[in-house]
Formats: C-alpha cells, sequence, structure tokens
C-alpha cells in the first residue's frame, strides 16, 4: 500500500468518523434539555406540591395558623392534585403542538455503518474471506403540499392545547368551589357544636335545678328522669356535633390537598353578592364559563378533523434529497441523490371515507356536549338562584325565630322556677329554642353555599 493510499483511507476513515460524531450529536444534543428535565422528572423525592402530598408545615398551617377563605382558596390552588393534572395534561398539549408543525420543517437523517461480508457467487467455490463496506448517508425530506392535511392537524392540536387550557380553568374552578363550600361547611359545624354544647349545658342546669326541687319536695321523681333524658339526648346530638365536625375538617384538608390535620383555625370570610338575573348570570357563563368553553373547543378539534380525514383521501407531494459516501475500501464514492415524491391511495377497502364519517360523527357528538352543558348550568343556576332566595327569607324568618323562642324559653323557666308550668313544657321551650338558632345558623350559612354554586356555575374562580 502506497503512501498516497494510506493518506486517502486515513481521511475517509475521518469523514466517516466526523460524519458518526455529527449524528451522534446532533441527536442527543438537541434533547439534552429534555431529558435532564424527563431525568429529574423520575425523581420522585424531588416531585413539587401537587405531585405529591404536600405536608401542613410546608405551606404553613398549624395549630396557630388562622386562615380566610381567600387563604384557603390560593393554598388549594397552589397544591391540590387536580389542579397538577390539569396544568400537565395543558404542558403536554402543547408539546403536541410543537410536535404537527414539525411537518412543515424538512427531516434530516444521517447514517453511518462499516460492515464486513464474504462475497460467494453460486458455481463458485466458497471462501471465507471478508471484505469491508463504508457506507455514509444525509438524507433530507421535505413536504410540499398534502391538500391542508397537515394545517388540519396543526389546527387540531393547537385546540387541543386550547380545550386543555380551559380544562385546567376549569379544574381550578372545581377546586377552588370544593374549598368554598368544605369551608362554610366547617363553619356550620363548629357554631352547630357551640349550639350543640349550650344544650346540654342548659339541660344540665334544669337537671341540678330539679333535683334540688325534688329534694325539698317542690317536683316530683318523674321531673328528675325527664331532666335526666333531656340532658342524655342533648350529650347524644353533642356526640353527632363533634362528627359532624371531625367530617367537615377532614373534607376541608381534603380540598386544601392535605392527608393530616393542622389544627389551623377558620376565620370567617363571607362573600359578596352577585348581582344579576338569572338571564344574566345565564349570559356570563356562556361567555366565561370554563368546561363550556373547553367543550367548545373541542368542538372545533373536531371539526379540524373532519378536514384532516378529507385531505387524507388526496396525495401527498413531497421532495428528497440524498448524499451517500459508499464503497468496499477507500477512498469512498459519493453520490448525489434528489426526488419528487407523491403518493397516493387508490383503493383501501372504504378506509379513509370510514374515517370521515367517524369524524364527522364525532364532530356531531361534541357538539351536543356543548348543547347538554349548556342545559346543565342553566339547572344549577336556576337550583342555586331559588336556594339563595329561599335562604335569605328563611335567615329573616329565623332571626324572629331565635327571638321569640328565647322570649319563651325565659317565660318557661320562670313559670317552672314559680310552680306555674311542667317539665314539659320547659322542655319545649329549650327545644324549640335551640331547634331555632340551629335553623338560623344553617340559614346563614345555606345563603353562603348557594353563592359559591353561583361563582361556580358562572365560572367565577
Amino acid at each position: 500500500m502506497t503512501q498516497n493510499d494510506i493518506a486517502l483511507k486515513t481521511t475517509g476513515m475521518t469523514a466517516l468518523r466526523t460524519l458518526t460524531l455529527l449524528v451522534l450529536v446532533g441527536g442527543v444534543g438537541a434533547g439534552c434539555a429534555t431529558v435532564k428535565q424527563a431525568r429529574l422528572a423520575q425523581q420522585a423525592d424531588r416531585a413539587p406540591a401537587g405531585e405529591r402530598t404536600v405536608r401542613a408545615a410546608e405551606i404553613g398551617l398549624s395549630s396557630n395558623a388562622l386562615i380566610s377563605l381567600d387563604d384557603a382558596v390560593r393554598i388549594a390552588l397552589s397544591n391540590h392534585p387536580a389542579v397538577t393534572q390539569a396544568r400537565q395534561a395543558l404542558a403536554a398539549a402543547v408539546t403536541q403542538v410543537d410536535q404537527s408543525r414539525a411537518a412543515y420543517w424538512p427531516a434530516v437523517n444521517a447514517n453511518a455503518s462499516y460492515g464486513r461480508a464474504t462475497a460467494n457467487a453460486v458455481g463458485a467455490r466458497g471462501s471465507s474471506h471478508m471484505t469491508g463496506a463504508y457506507n455514509a448517508s444525509l438524507g433530507l425530506d421535505l413536504l410540499i403540499y398534502d391538500f391542508g392535511k397537515t394545517p388540519a392537524l396543526v389546527r387540531e392540536a393547537c385546540l387541543t392545547a386550547l380545550a386543555a387550557d380551559e380544562n385546567l380553568r376549569t379544574a381550578r374552578n372545581d377546586t377552588a368551589y370544593a374549598v368554598r363550600t368544605a369551608f362554610f361547611d366547617l363553619l356550620r359545624a363548629q357554631e352547630l357544636l357551640q349550639v350543640s354544647e349550650e344544650a346540654v349545658r342548659q339541660y344540665q342546669e334544669h337537671l341540678n335545678q330539679v333535683k334540688a326541687f325534688a329534694e325539698v319536695g317542690r317536683r316530683i321523681r318523674y321531673d328528675v328522669t325527664k331532666a335526666e333524658v333531656d340532658l342524655g339526648n342533648a350529650q347524644l346530638s353533642l356526640i353527632v356535633a363533634r362528627n359532624g365536625l371531625t367530617t367537615a375538617r377532614a373534607a376541608l384538608n381534603r380540598s386544601l390537598g392535605l392527608a393530616e390535620e393542622p389544627g389551623y383555625r377558620l376565620r370567617e370570610s363571607l362573600l359578596a353578592e352577585i348581582p344579576g338575573d338569572l338571564a344574566t348570570l345565564m349570559d356570563t357563563a356562556r361567555e366565561q364559563h370554563p368546561e363550556l368553553r373547553a367543550l367548545r373547543a373541542q368542538e372545533q378539534v373536531a371539526s379540524a378533523a373532519v378536514d384532516a380525514a378529507i385531505a387524507d383521501l388526496y396525495p401527498s407531494l413531497g421532495v428528497n434529497a440524498g448524499y451517500a459516501l459508499t464503497g468496499s475500501q477507500l477512498p469512498l464514492v459519493w453520490n448525489l441523490s434528489g426526488a419528487i415524491q407523491s403518493a397516493f391511495e387508490v383503493f383501501g377497502g372504504g378506509r379513509k371515507t370510514a374515517r370521515i364519517a367517524e369524524a364527522t360523527a364525532q364532530l356531531r357528538s361534541a357538539r351536543a356536549q356543548v348543547a347538554d352543558r349548556e342545559q346543565r348550568i342553566y339547572l344549577d343556576l336556576t337550583q342555586a338562584l331559588a336556594q339563595l332566595s329561599g335562604a335569605r327569607q328563611r335567615l329573616e324568618l329565623t332571626a324572629l325565630i331565635v327571638r321569640q323562642a328565647q322570649e319563651s324559653l325565659n317565660l318557661a323557666t320562670e313559670r317552672y322556677r314559680l310552680g306555674q308550668s311542667s317539665s314539659v313544657e320547659l322542655t319545649d321551650a329549650q327545644t324549640a329554642d335551640i331547634q331555632a338558632r340551629a335553623d338560623q345558623v344553617k340559614a346563614r350559612f345555606d345563603y353562603q353555599t348557594a353563592l359559591a354554586q353561583i361563582m361556580h356555575a358562572i365560572g367565577e374562580e
């Protein structure tokens, strides 16, 4: 082998190594940042809040913490898994837009290989001698026109991302609503517990009074037994109220994205009135309700899918260019290639027309889902407004009933002390007073819950 041959072989090997290196660097380097993020995501111990159950201490919740309704909503929107799931679904939809748009760009492929093989032929004596073969190529494919199929797919991906964004708003809206209802349920449970504790205190005082009267002969044994039974019933109601408080706290903790009881306290927060009648609120819901907007986006996605299915009936047109180095020895032989390509399916058993029919059916279904959700929003608003009106009237009425029940209880207590009424009359007055105060508490928080339902129905986060 001459020095010139050695030089040519060295040059060819260098070119092959360089092309191989470019393939490796180009392939690995382009996705380096993405791969790094993927590897970080695989480390479960480094998962952010929302991808794991957050600890109360991380977000400043302790037994000394005092939180308002706005604080609770903020905590939930930052840490609840449902919001995180919707946020990541949006991120995935955005990447699908990038993937669909990649069809507009040329696809460049590089290949490099070296192999050894025998060259035996029929009728010739076989030999185990092997010769080497080098191969390196660089190719380019570019789509020129496909009758609108790629634009339809890109539009479909963009609209899917838009729907995912509205789904994220839906998740936030649902989470905020869950927090508000759980917050008011806990406030309601706390006040009902206070009413039950006050009832136990009253019945205990009444029992003590009856026992004192019985000792001096002013009351019979039946009155003592009746007072003991009344106290027992009040204590049972207190147990129910405490269980209700425990359940309400657990529900609020769940809506905050917690799996523990930090023991925080609530600062009573009330929602403001929402102006407008049913027609006005319905117009607002049609405009801004995130789930309704997401369904409209899905309808547009289905329409774009129809366009893509129809465009798939037509041929696609593209160009291909290539550069190759081949040979069994160095120096390698280079060649250029180029072609205009077109693909068209002459017959596929009706697959493509069936796909158009399927896409059309999905479009009609998506449109029906929009109508269905709009009607359910109307029903939700109607019910919430009715509950709001009823709670408002009950608030006005229970204020009068509480005052009347308190006056009746004071009168019955004094009459009983003077021996002018029976223990049954006093018990009835006590029961009426307790029930009136409990009804007032329920009406007050039913009113707030109805406001929360209206906010949710119109998509007000």
